[in-house]
């Protein structure tokens, strides 16, 4: 009987080790494709998630202004702001966020602070840091793939951009009290012209505004959740719509300052050159017969007493006056007798936008008369007391008046803050936007 030999050459069994080999290779390839895609995914997700949290946390700090005051600033300088990184130790608020979420703590990451001046498709407020962006870098080593000719090392990267986004009130006086009659009066001749914003009235009463003696009062809208009662020559120009619905105290969330021990007590002023300092201002400030002072930035809290200004100049920038006590002339303020005061409210912080700030537990009077010249800039915030213009007292800045009743007597101008910032008339959010 016949054997059947086969006889596999040397050829065909390196082809068959040929293939064996590229499959392997193939095999071992898209196992660490596999393996270290997973892995370059997993830290791509945590890349982001922790770019996000420190852009979040940075505009935060930005918005609130420790950004400036904490031991480790940031952001802080005239824009366009440069670039920076973070280091491995680094106190600023976005590095502890990235190192919190796992980045920025080693030689392998790098974490960068950026503070873009535009940002496509989203409109950023005017503000001096508009938007902030946080750039999260790391290489990771590959694992099979660099066996199969990969690289050794691949970097992932990830990007948060963080803004302060909202919108802009287009109200500039408020008038809070929900039912008195007469919450809002223009008598006398008065001129009240509300440039390039509206007038809301919350009272229901039927005779919620009064406008006569020739008294005009103008603005881009006018609601009175109540009725109205223009007489004898007065005008409310456009007509008002009567039965709106109230609106909200736009400051009723802000916290009201700490107030703490004396740094004055009774502070009274004459004629004289005056620098005055933030503190806590026990029994009131008064400034008198041809006193001038300046007032430094910062807050002054106004412990009882309330505030006189008379015949005098008064400048100050970047200020706040918080009013607060139980007495019956606690907060009470009264600018008169040719007084002429320039002032401006703080611009960032969380009294951005608020010149005067009230909270107290009595009925008191503000009274602006006598020919004062007042550049305000800022919200005149009065939620429980009533605001007198009268005898023609004017002011011609970017005002807002948020008070319990408002009457005018004189003549009165205030003129619209397009950007929200100069009144604090700006429903502000920090938001993602990239």
């Amino acid at each position: 009987m016949r054997r059947l030999a086969i006889n596999f050459g040397r050829r065909d069994g390196q082809a068959v080790i040929i293939v064996v080999v590229a499959m392997s290779i193939l095999l071992m390839g898209a196992l660490g494709l596999a393996i270290d895609g997973g892995q370059m995914y997993a830290h791509r997700q945590m890349a982001q998630a922790a770019a996000d949290a420190a852009a979040q946390a940075g505009m935060m700090s930005i918005f609130d202004g420790t950004n400036a005051t904490s031991g480790h600033p940031f952001g802080t300088g005239t824009p366009p702001l440069a670039s920076s990184a973070c280091t491995k130790t680094d106190g600023r608020t976005p590095c502890v966020y990235a190192r919190n979420n796992g980045f920025g703590g080693t030689t392998a990451d790098t974490v960068t602070l950026s503070f873009p001046a535009t940002v496509s498709g989203v409109t950023l407020s005017a503000v001096s840091v508009p938007a902030f962006a946080v750039t999260v870098q790391r290489t990771l080593k590959t694992g099979l793939i660099r066996f199969v000719g990969g690289p050794a090392t691949v970097t992932i990267t990830a990007k948060g951009t963080a803004a302060l986004v909202g919108e802009v009130s287009s109200q500039c006086v408020y008038v809070l009290d929900p039912s008195a009659q007469n919450a809002f009066q223009a008598t006398n001749g008065s001129t009240v012209a509300l440039s390039g914003c509206g007038l809301s009235i919350n009272s229901t009463n039927s005779d919620a505004a009064t406008v006569n003696g020739g008294s005009t009062v103008t603005a881009t809208a006018i609601s009175i959740a109540g009725g109205d009662s223009i007489t004898n020559g007065g005008s409310m120009t456009p007509a008002p719509t009567t039965g709106a619905a109230a609106v909200a105290d736009p400051f009723a969330l802000v916290a009201a300052p700490a107030v703490g021990a004396c740094t004055y007590t009774n502070y009274s002023k004459g004629s004289g050159t005056w620098a005055v300092t933030p503190g806590v201002y026990c029994g009131g400030i008064s400034l008198h017969n041809g006193a001038i002072a300046n007032f430094s930035t910062g807050t002054y809290i106004i412990n009882g007493g309330g505030i006189s200004f008379a015949a005098g100049a008064i400048t100050g920038s970047g200020v706040m006056f918080y009013l607060t006590g139980s007495a019956a002339a606690d907060g009470a303020v009264s600018i008169s007798n040719g007084e002429s005061v320039t002032l401006s409210a703080q611009t960032s912080g969380p009294y951005m936008g608020i010149l005067f700030f009230e909270r107290i537990t009595t009925t008191s009077t503000v009274t602006f008369n006598g020919g004062a010249s007042m550049l305000l800039t800022g919200t005149l915030y009065f939620p429980a007391t009533s605001i007198l213009f009268s005898n023609g007292a004017s002011t011609t800045a970017n005002t807002a008046i948020v008070a319990e009743q408002v009457s005018f007597t004189g003549g009165t101008k205030i003129i619209y803050d397009p950007t929200g910032l100069k009144t604090g008339l700006f429903s502000k959010s920090v938001a993602l936007v990239q």
